[in-house]
């Protein structure tokens, strides 16, 4: 492929259709669900679903294979907020949840290391609509949004969706691509199984399959970083 000229600004890295939630009303009266939710001194529909404590609870709900999961958003994030790219400033973050709900994480954030801990960040975000460190510096903050509100809102000159099946294209090819528009715009799967909603298919005009293999969404999303991450650093930006 012929080398093209790198000129981005920043890479805007969306966790699309991410199974994270707060516990639905529908089933809030659940026996596991309450005694969760008793043991954290919280109400049912304050806690964020996971199936690993809900997974009775769930069995009722409407594509519950897709949900209960916000450890494949932390593992996503986690990687990334490490990333010299992020620590540049030259890479965004944003969670689209399961309940309508978009998150957006701040610069320069360190995200807990404790899963357990990151779940109550999330539970802190749903109540106050943002939350900051200690010394009042913005970590995260949450708003009802569209998926397409947020591209209206980010206006990205390219826009790629990472999906199974896509058209299968080298990360090396993808990532030069990225570094190649001023603003790109990558989606990347937060859910466990299954595939996006027609609604998701539908705002995105590329979809990019990285091969034949399945891969976690926490790795695709960390070699896509550092791809971009070596042509910046090759021109010196960072």
């Amino acid at each position: 492929m012929a080398s093209e000229p790198l000129i981005v600004e920043r890479l805007v890295l969306v966790i699309v259709e991410a199974a994270v939630e707060l516990v639905p009303r529908s089933i809030s009266d659940h026996p596991s669900v309450r005694k969760y939710a008793e043991l954290r001194g919280m109400r049912p529909t304050e806690v964020i679903l996971d199936r690993s404590y809900h997974h009775a609870a769930m069995r009722g709900l409407d594509e519950a294979y897709k949900r209960g999961r916000p450890d494949i958003s932390y593992h996503i994030l986690l990687d990334a907020v490490d990333s010299p790219l992020y620590g540049a400033g030259m890479l965004s973050l944003y969670l689209q949840t399961r309940d309508g709900m978009i998150a957006e994480l701040g610069h320069g954030v360190r995200l807990p290391r404790s899963y357990h801990r990151f779940v109550g960040l999330l539970e802190d975000l749903y109540r106050k609509g943002a939350v900051t460190d200690r010394n009042g510096k913005p970590l995260m903050r949450i708003r009802r949004m569209s998926l397409k509100e947020l591209f209206d809102a980010l206006s990205p000159d390219t826009t790629i969706l990472l999906r199974e099946e896509g058209v299968q294209t080298p990360m090396e090819e993808l990532a030069v691509r990225a570094a190649s528009a001023r603003n790109p715009l990558v989606g990347i799967g937060g859910f466990p199984a299954g595939d996006f909603s027609h609604q998701v298919l539908g705002l995105f005009p590329e979809h990019v399959s990285l091969g034949r293999t399945s891969y976690s969404a926490s790795l695709l999303a960390c070699r896509l970083v550092y791809e971009v991450e070596k042509h910046v650093i090759m021109r010196g930006m960072i």
